[in-house]
């Protein structure tokens, strides 16, 4: 069962309709703006929290705490979790940024929840 623990959440201009992708990794896209992250090369800035149903309105992004989130794959206990090109989770391989740490298993489309913790997977990590 997914849990969740909001710490801080931010909120930034949605930068386009947002409304199916609630539990989604995002991405920073312009100046104040976040869309679905495309992978895990990109500037990861959180999980979607809520639905905000057009591009300007009101995306809340979890940063600190423990958030749910959709899966694009299998993800074992204790992996760091990075995007797909869809904004789901998927274990973050080197060289790619993460947004958390999973704190149960998932497989794709199961929603899991993940300790926030941004970092990148380095060589020797």
């Amino acid at each position: 069962m997914a849990l969740e623990l909001g710490i801080w959440d931010m909120s930034l201009d949605a930068a386009d309709d947002l409304e199916d992708e609630q539990f989604h990794i995002l991405q920073l896209s312009a100046e104040y703006t976040a869309a679905i992250a495309s992978g895990g090369d990109e500037v990861l800035i959180g999980i979607l929290q809520n639905k905000p149903d057009a591009a300007g309105k009101a995306a809340e992004i979890r940063r600190v705490g423990i958030s749910k989130v959709v899966c694009g794959d299998t993800i074992a206990v204790g992996d760091e979790v990075t995007s797909d090109a869809d904004g789901h989770a998927v274990t973050a391989t080197e060289g790619q940024r993460y947004v958390g740490i999973a704190l149960e298993a998932g497989v794709a489309d199961r929603t899991i929840s993940v300790l926030m913790e941004f970092g990148y997977l380095s060589e020797s990590s």
